[in-house]
């Protein structure tokens, strides 16, 4: 595949923010003052991003919103991967971070600040939608999943990684703890099917799709 030549664009929705969590499973947001430990060398060496992709069959023609993406530690390696690519989170901070490690890399990605809510893309225009460890995070998850549904394509992905056995660094060292029901259920809720449950170490990837 040629190199990407590099420029980012940055699309802004509405994104409400001091929200109380719908439920008692709403998890706080990570701190943004501790967004370098996301990016780390220490974290690329437990925890090498590509390990992760490669769980998620990735075409080159595919275009992927990495939701929740940070400072864009799993973004850049999908970017490298993939015809487009959109990082979206709800910290603009994160996102500058995002584009800066994008410049780095020489990669292109496109910047979408958004809690979810409202996603400023197409109707059916994602073949991959990823979270890793966000999906707790959303305040109004019902309305987020219904906007994933909408730009996914009708052979779209909706991929959910999250934390659901216990490990070193799980509850305050790292993400909570999520009942893989919690998260399938809420799927099949919203108009998706579950297609796969992958295990990855104390995480399972989960793979929704449109019914």
């Amino acid at each position: 595949m040629e190199p990407h030549s590099h420029h980012s664009e940055l699309l802004i929705c509405g994104v409400q923010v001091g929200l109380e969590p719908q439920d008692h499973h709403a998890h706080k947001r990570f701190p943004e003052r501790l967004a370098f430990t996301l990016n780390s060398r220490v974290r690329r060496f437990l925890e090498p991003p590509d390990r992760l992709i490669s769980k998620l069959c990735l075409r080159t023609s595919d275009v992927v919103v990495d939701f929740g993406c940070g400072p864009g530690f799993y973004t850049i390696p999908i970017a490298k991967a993939v015809a487009r690519t959109i990082a979206a989170d709800i910290s603009p901070r994160m996102l500058e971070r995002t584009d800066s490690n994008a410049k780095k890399n020489g990669v292109t990605v496109v910047l979408l600040a958004t809690d979810g809510t409202e996603i400023e893309l197409g109707d059916e225009s994602a073949d991959l939608i990823f979270l890793n460890h966000v999906f707790h995070e959303i305040v109004d998850k019902r309305r987020a999943l219904s906007e994933f549904l909408r730009i996914l394509k009708r052979s779209g992905r909706l991929a959910i990684v999250e934390r659901t056995r216990s490990g070193l660094f799980s509850g305050k060292l790292g993400p909570p703890i999520v009942a893989q029901t919690e998260v399938t259920e809420g799927l099949e809720r919203a108009g998706f099917s579950l297609a796969e449950t992958i295990a990855y170490g104390n995480d399972s990837i989960m793979i929704g799709k449109k019914t």
